[in-house]
């Protein structure tokens, strides 16, 4: 990845003395620094967790007394760091925060003097339960901080954060649980959901209408790919049953990006589905009209990726004529 290349770079330009990669004590088995940022001088690895595309909630700041949290998804990677004996969580904290901000990123939230003065919930949004930790937490004990980072990028935002304190389940030494979150698309067509004939027709009777999360397209583009074939043959194999039907194809995307990319997006799709299914199943162009909706029929929040996955697809629609 490239940007993780660069980072990798800029933080290791920008490293101060006292951040380095040594090893004090042996890591939990299968874990590793992340390859953007090091551990503090001397830290090892108490627990580590990775996965290729997952969710984290980061407490972002305050508002009227209420926490604010950005719910960030794509790979994410969190491990917890035990420091040296008689290095203060001060130390661990700035050095960190540095390190970050002289590789680009900004300071979003920072929440420092002890439990008493920073937000429970910050604590709660933290699991350990996801380390396979079990027995007493390792964020209970005290002189506790927390700070979230972001790095704002073209193909998705980095975010980095730390919760550091005098950790009473390691006696007492500064423990960071440092949380990475790079945002990236979902890796869809893992799995295989088939929508027949048969149940295409019933939506259409029933509403007129029948959403298609089958076809697929690369980011941006109109190509329809080839994990796509099953389900435009179940389409094709409704309107060779059905003789009389006419069906508008209708296709969405989500909001990101201006809306006149998606308006022009959407109507390339729409068209790519009617030219596939004339060229390759001999369907007649009259029984079929494409039109792009863009952004502008969303059945979810464009907020979260989720909502954003199913807000684009292509729609059958029952032509009234």
């Amino acid at each position: 990845m490239i940007k993780r290349q660069i980072l990798s770079f800029a933080l290791a330009f920008f490293i101060i003395p006292g951040f380095t990669a040594a090893i004090a004590q042996e890591d939990a088995e299968g874990s590793e620094d992340h390859p953007m940022i090091s551990r503090y001088e001397g830290s090892y690895i108490a627990e580590y967790e990775h996965f290729e595309y997952d969710r984290i909630v980061f407490p972002s700041g305050v508002e009227d007394g209420e926490l604010q949290t950005i719910n960030a998804e794509g790979e994410a990677t969190k491990i917890l760091y035990v420091a040296p004996e008689n290095v203060s969580v001060l130390q661990v904290v700035r050095n960190y925060q540095v390190a970050l901000q002289n590789a680009g990123f900004e300071l979003v939230y920072e929440a420092l003097g002890g439990m008493d003065n920073i937000p429970r919930q910050i604590y709660t949004e933290y699991d350990p339960g996801n380390f396979g930790i079990r027995g007493r937490h390792p964020l209970m004990g005290n002189n506790a901080s927390y700070f979230m980072t972001r790095l704002p990028g073209a193909e998705g935002d980095i975010y980095v954060s730390g919760h550091t304190l005098y950790s009473d389940r390691y006696d007492g030494r500064a423990t960071t649980a440092l949380q990475i979150l790079e945002e990236k698309p979902l890796q869809t067509g893992m799995v295989k959901v088939d929508i027949n004939a048969e149940a295409m027709a019933r939506d259409l009777d029933e509403a007129g209408s029948v959403r298609i999360y089958g076809i697929h397209f690369d980011t941006g583009e109109a190509v329809i790919k080839e994990e796509s074939e099953s389900i435009l043959a179940e389409i094709a194999r409704l309107l060779e049953e059905n003789q009389e039907m006419k069906l508008g194809v209708v296709g969405h995307t989500d909001a990101t990006g201006s809306v006149a990319d998606n308006m022009e997006l959407s109507q390339q799709r729409a068209d790519a589905v009617v030219s596939y299914l004339t060229t390759q199943y001999g369907i007649s162009d009259d029984r079929l009209v494409p039109h792009g909706a863009g952004p502008w029929a969303p059945v979810a929040s464009n907020e979260e990726e989720d909502g954003r996955a199913r807000n684009r697809r292509v729609e059958l629609i029952k032509s009234p004529e």
